[in-house]
């Protein structure tokens, strides 16, 4: 029986409630749309857990799941973008290049194979969008307290954990052959353990401010 409680669906798992409690009522349809994200992962990573335990082979639903994992950030970080900038010259391009690139790792290695080139290259890009978006927070006149930005702390979180998977994707095989721990663990698992709880505390925190936000605005 494979365990289910692991840091990583733990942290996805809260991030998914406070989401709930935060985000249902928010006035904006993408950053409510982070609830059905959230429910999308929460039910893929446990399925995962599943069918990796019982048949040996789950890298052909995460080639699934890297659709909406796609779809939704290029969503949020254009709705991000779009308030500084016409982003859709950068946005449209970048997820062209992702779609094409996944139908080519599907179709070579093949479907049953993780598509890490695709994942590589979408996960730089995101870094870029998020930098992108620094530099435009950084030139805005326009005052932010960053400590209740719920933007910031989404970006922040999505920055550090592509930043991090672009390089485990890139040195993967070296990372592989690195073990920790008296159960001899692959390094990879635990970084990608402290990448997920930055990610999710980083975005559980920008629902608790778009909460606080929304409440003290209808106030």
């Amino acid at each position: 029986m494979p365990n289910f409680f692991t840091v990583s669906i733990v942290a996805e798992v809260i991030c998914f409630l406070v989401a709930v409690i935060c985000l249902l009522r928010a006035r904006s349809l993408v950053w409510r749309s982070m609830v059905l994200y959230l429910l999308l992962t929460c039910v893929n990573e446990i399925a995962g857990k599943y069918i990796g335990k019982r048949y040996h082979n789950n890298q052909w639903l995460y080639n699934i799941f890297i659709f909406f994992e796609a779809g939704f950030t290029f969503t949020m970080l254009a709705n991000l973008l779009g308030k500084y900038v016409n982003c859709k010259p950068i946005i449209i391009p970048g997820f062209a290049i992702f779609i094409v690139s996944h139908i080519y790792g599907l179709i070579n290695p093949g479907f049953l194979s993780y598509d890490y080139v695709t994942c590589v290259i979408m996960s730089a890009m995101f870094v870029l969008y998020s930098l992108y978006y620094y530099y435009l927070l950084l030139k805005d006149d326009l005052y932010v307290d960053l400590k209740y930005s719920p933007e910031f702390w989404w970006v922040a979180g999505t920055l550090l954990f592509y930043f991090g998977d672009t390089g485990c994707n890139i040195f993967s095989k070296q990372l592989e052959t690195i073990t920790i721990g008296p159960n001899k663990g692959h390094l990879t698992y635990l970084i990608f353990k402290v990448l997920n709880i930055i990610l999710y505390g980083c975005w559980s925190y920008a629902f608790i401010c778009k909460k606080w936000l929304t409440t003290t605005s209808e106030v």
